[in-house]
């Protein structure tokens, strides 16, 4: 993966791991962390970047949003009807989208991801249930398993860290 001015995949600040918790648990735990280290830091949960840009509202609950919702409702491609790669580039041209070319549907979608849609997360927001193929150590979910259980924390359109329910399937 690359890194860039918006994300730094290979630096991680914590790793911690909760018996019998799922990325729901965590997703909550991040929020009510990031909210309470604001507070202590500068009595306040909202803070306004440096550049005069829209003051950040920290505290819980956090806007949760499904890869395949946020893709759709920024590009208007639905990425579960566009499951090849043929299907998602006659999407993208359809639309006329501007997307670096990929070799695969799962790098197709993170590139909509980070060029449409993270920009769109001003406020504090968990992308989540990111393709499997872009997960391979997150779990499926139980209800469609195209999707892991994974999240990214997105604030001003940067990306905060990345987690998941860990795959605890040995066969999978």
């Amino acid at each position: 993966e690359g890194i860039d001015r918006t994300h730094l995949p290979e630096f991680t600040m914590m790793e911690f791991y909760e018996a019998y918790a799922d990325y729901n648990d965590v997703m909550a735990l991040v929020e009510e962390m990031v909210a309470a280290i604001a507070l202590a830091a500068n009595g306040t949960t909202r803070v306004t970047l440096p550049d005069g840009g829209p003051e950040i509202e920290l505290a819980p609950p956090w806007r949760r949003w499904t890869v395949r919702d946020a893709v759709q409702d920024t590009t208007g491609i639905d990425i579960a009807a566009a499951d090849t790669l043929t299907a998602l580039r006659a999407a993208i041209e359809e639309r006329g989208l501007h997307v670096a070319p990929q070799p695969t549907w799962a790098k197709t979608v993170d590139e909509l991801v980070g060029d449409y849609v993270e920009p769109q997360c001003v406020q504090p927001t968990f992308l989540m249930d990111h393709p499997v193929a872009l997960s391979p150590l997150a779990k499926r979910k139980p209800d469609d398993p195209r999707w892991a259980e994974r999240f990214e924390p997105i604030v001003a359109g940067f990306e905060l860290g990345n987690s998941f329910s860990e795959l605890n399937d040995p066969i999978e």
